[in-house]
């Protein structure tokens, strides 16, 4: 159990009322929403990266001279993803880059900044579902109100990682949907949003497929994957048939992308081994069976077991493991007990923000320090304090997989029953269903 500062206030915050708390949440994740925002404002701010300004100007621009940010202006010929152009990111994200690309360069100013801080603002709409869907799932599972802030907002990944990429419009509907799957809703609109979730981010719809095995017929099963496949294909159709070429090269380019973040990068030496389109099939269709194996010998009942299973394996056995990925993560450190020790979590998240901070970001340039250390991007070195972090960073992903308190989860302390495990901050007295 957590002691001092943290402890005393989650013991004032479980008294408030829910609208009061409701306030310290949305205030709370206001004020470091906008310190995210800052962190990463071009030609300024705090000189942290962040995708969203530098794949716009890979992909509008025509600039590939690294990390920094190129004069304002610079001419950007702003072109429709997947029909005019190539982009590597699902219709939903890339259409989403054109759309802001497009306002923010007939506003007045600096295009970038514009672009940044308009692309920022409507991001902010889906960040504040998410908490909003994510407050309804901690009703409807009866878990401590608290671990939302904690688990999720109070977080390096909240702060850094939801204004460096889109992903968290891929979590708004993956949440969305978890939240009606588990209120007994609709399955067709469940599969609708996983579908509205692979269209933004493939990664962010994975628990799908925990449901998926979690459902109860065979009935349910066809329906949800129906209205998720269909969903997806309705949206990319279109652009197939009209480009079909450019809407390929977006796969193919992914495909041959090298091993990043992940484990793997420490036992194949070759960031571009074949080996890393050989070892996650292999690793997943482990966790895959044991989802299986669970289901029919009924081990669980818990549907969010199945997609935490499904998630975290995925992460855990993929060879692309960015940092941003754990904002689909953290919801199920919220909603579960995945770890016994908060202060596990707390240096879990600061290593998987690290490798923002140290590998691709210079924060100490206002001071003259330049440190940048050496990234995915470049060959492998060992020496490199950023690759050790990233491969520890991933096997500790792993074993929060496989060595956390949930019942009924392929957990090798799966027998262990949670009520005995110190709870986390303002947790005492809390319910944590399995």
């Amino acid at each position: 159990m957590m002691q001092g500062p943290v402890s005393g206030l989650s013991d004032r915050l479980s008294r408030l009322s829910d609208r009061r708390f409701k306030t310290v949440v949305y205030l709370t994740a206001l004020g470091l929403y906008l310190l995210g925002v800052w962190l990463h404002l071009p030609n300024g701010g705090g000189n942290v990266y962040t995708d969203i300004t530098q794949v716009f100007q890979e992909r509008f621009c025509q600039n590939s001279s690294g990390f920094g940010y190129p004069p304002s202006s610079l001419a950007c010929n702003i072109l429709v993803p997947y029909l005019q152009s190539f982009n590597e990111y699902p219709i939903i994200t890339a259409m989403f880059m054109y759309f802001m690309g497009s306002v923010g360069w007939s506003i007045p100013g600096d295009h970038l900044t514009v672009y940044y801080l308009l692309s920022a603002a409507v991001l902010a709409i889906p960040t504040f579902l998410a908490i909003r869907e994510l407050m309804k799932i901690i009703e409807i599972r009866g878990v401590s109100r608290n671990r939302i802030l904690w688990y999720f907002i109070v977080t390096p990944t909240f702060i850094i990682m939801t204004t460096l990429n889109w992903y968290v419009i891929g979590v708004y509907f993956s949440l969305s949907a978890i939240r009606i799957y588990l209120d007994g809703g609709s399955r067709v609109w469940v599969g609708v949003l996983f579908g509205l979730s692979a269209a933004s981010n493939f990664v962010t719809a994975i628990p799908a497929l925990g449901f998926f095995i979690a459902s109860k017929t065979m009935k349910e099963r066809f329906v949800l994957a129906l209205a998720g496949l269909g969903t997806y294909a309705a949206i990319n159709a279109p652009f197939f048939f009209l480009n079909s070429a450019l809407w390929l090269e977006s796969w193919h380019y992914i495909y041959a992308w090298n091993i990043e973040n992940s484990w793997m990068q420490a036992i194949l030496i070759d960031l571009y081994s074949p080996y890393r389109h050989v070892v996650p099939p292999i690793v997943f269709g482990g966790f895959f069976i044991g989802m299986v194996w669970l289901r029919f010998r009924r081990k669980t009942s818990d549907p969010l077991v199945f997609a935490f299973l499904a998630m975290f394996g995925y992460t855990f056995a993929t060879y692309i493991y960015t940092p941003q990925m754990n904002l689909i993560l953290l919801p199920f450190f919220v909603l579960l007990p995945v770890t016994r020790s908060y202060r596990e979590f707390l240096a879990f998240e600061i290593l998987n923000a690290s490798i923002i901070i140290l590998g691709v970001s210079e924060v100490l340039a206002p001071f003259g320090i330049n440190y940048y250390l050496t990234f995915h991007l470049h060959p492998i070195d060992y020496m490199s304090p950023v690759f050790w972090i990233e491969v520890v960073r991933s096997l500790w992903q792993g074993k929060f997989t496989l060595l956390n308190d949930i019942p009924g989860s392929l957990s090798l302390r799966w027998w262990k029953r949670v009520t005995s495990t110190p709870p986390a901050p303002g947790e005492e007295g809390a319910v944590l269903r399995g």
